[in-house]
């Protein structure tokens, strides 16, 4: 080898180690800002102040099949979007309580509420949230007559309900449960017939 080309190989390889630990580098720096990221993003439960209201809870058990239903009061602002979407955060939180096998649910959030005239809601969960529930026929039933009978029982004006996943229709909640239609407060009685 000349020297040229010796000297070329070297400058090569000292500029592809330097690369290669950039891109470590720069990795550990993502998978910290992720950590970051997931733990800002748990769930906010609705203000600890103020004037609280009773509020019912349809919450799933997936072990009996049923909704239980539970009152609590909480402080829940003025406005009727951001009412319902403190009502089905404190919802959310109680699910882990509830399905101890439930996987981790860090990030697990509601976006948002969006109302459409006086009885029809849209709730934009999280993708954290759907993924984070348990799947199967039952499981994702319950997870969604919880949404609507919760939302029903303190606002009775709204029958009709729609679930978006992160903005956008998706076809299931995890696998089965369908996204791509709107659910009735009439459609989930059955499970809210069982509450306790």
């Amino acid at each position: 080898m000349t020297r040229p080309i010796l000297i070329m190989f070297l400058v090569l390889l000292l500029v592809a180690g330097g690369l290669g630990i950039y891109a470590y580098h720069l990795k550990n720096r993502v998978v910290t800002e992720e950590q970051r990221l997931a733990r800002q993003q748990s769930i906010v439960l609705p203000p600890s102040t103020g004037p609280t209201t009773s509020v019912t809870f349809f919450v799933p058990s997936d072990a009996e099949g049923i909704l239980h239903r539970s009152q609590e009061a909480i402080a829940l602002p003025e406005e009727r979007s951001e009412r319902l979407r403190a009502i089905l955060r404190a919802l959310f939180a109680r699910y882990p309580q509830t399905a101890p096998a439930t996987p981790n649910t860090a990030g697990s959030d509601l976006r948002d509420v969006f109302l459409f005239g006086n009885d029809t809601a849209v709730v934009d969960a999280s993708a954290a949230f759907a993924d984070s529930r348990p799947s199967g026929v039952l499981a994702e039933d319950l997870t969604v007559a919880s949404i609507v009978a919760t939302l029903n029982a303190n606002n009775p004006q709204i029958v009709r309900v729609k679930i978006l996943v992160d903005g956008k229709e998706r076809e299931t909640l995890a696998g089965h449960a369908d996204l791509r239609r709107f659910y009735t407060a009439g459609e989930v009685d059955t499970f809210a017939k069982d509450a306790k």
